[in-house]
């Protein structure tokens, strides 16, 4: 869904006192290109999920935070439920528990529902910024997105769940929330957000970015095709031959 306003205020600027811990954190992901062949963002895809937007400034995408009551508000209901069905059989300790369990759960995100504030992912590649949620009640983080951080999950025993992008919030405990953009790994989508952020970089692959590429060509001719603010282990050539001709002339990249 295009957003008219999409430029949000500076909340963070790093990540304090333990950013240099966070810096050499194991799970690190750093922000290179080294995927070729990653999910693309086509006009298909845009046309199909209206929560999506993309263009040559900034791209809004849906973010868990939104479905989470209603995913832990529906479970615990359901289970709140078949409890009340009636039975021949006692209630005993566990029964009682799992029960209280979801009774205080349904009643928690039944609140939060109706109190949780706006939750927004955004990357805006004209001004460098990163958008993403706060923990529960805390509001959306904008900060540079050089300096955001960002790591991938460890899932489970059988590695359910594993090599999913994540960023860490530079909030108090340092938290994460998904920043899956669609690709299969962490890898692939660091590498599509990366290139897209890099606004010296032609647009990444993907048709939906095919009526900017002219008006971005422009607009990185006007500023002397600047170098790549980020490393890439693959070649990210213009559209067409003459514009790189162009940028090779101008950039001497």
């Amino acid at each position: 869904m295009e957003v008219e306003d999409y430029k949000r205020k500076i909340t963070h600027t790093d990540y304090g006192k333990g950013e240099t811990g966070l810096q050499q954190y194991a799970h690190g992901v750093n922000k290179v290109i080294t995927e070729k062949d990653f999910f693309r963002i086509s006009k298909e895809l845009l046309e199909n999920d209206k929560r999506i937007y993309a263009n040559d400034k900034y791209i809004t995408l849906p973010t868990f935070s939104n479905y989470l009551p209603y995913i832990v508000g529906g479970v615990a209901l359901a289970m709140i439920i078949m409890f009340l069905i009636p039975t021949d059989e006692e209630w005993t300790f566990m029964p009682i528990i799992i029960f209280s369990i979801s009774c205080i759960a349904f009643v928690f995100f039944t609140i939060y529902f109706f109190t949780m504030p706006k939750k927004e992912k955004i990357l805006n590649r004209e001004d460098g910024l990163i958008t993403f949620t706060g923990l529960l009640w805390q509001k959306n983080i904008t900060m540079p997105f050089k300096n955001a951080i960002f790591c991938y999950s460890t899932g489970g025993e059988d590695a359910t769940g594993a090599f999913m992008l994540q960023i860490i919030r530079p909030t108090k405990g340092y938290t994460f929330e998904d920043f899956m953009i669609g690709a299969q790994s962490c890898y692939e989508d660091i590498s599509l957000i990366t290139w897209y952020m890099d606004k010296n970089r032609p647009l990444p692959p993907g048709d939906a970015f095919d009526e900017y590429r002219l008006q971005d060509f422009e607009r990185r001719k006007a500023e002397g095709f600047p170098k790549p603010l980020y490393q890439s282990n693959i070649p990210t050539p213009e559209a067409t031959i003459e514009q790189q001709k162009e940028r090779e002339e101008i950039g001497g990249w």
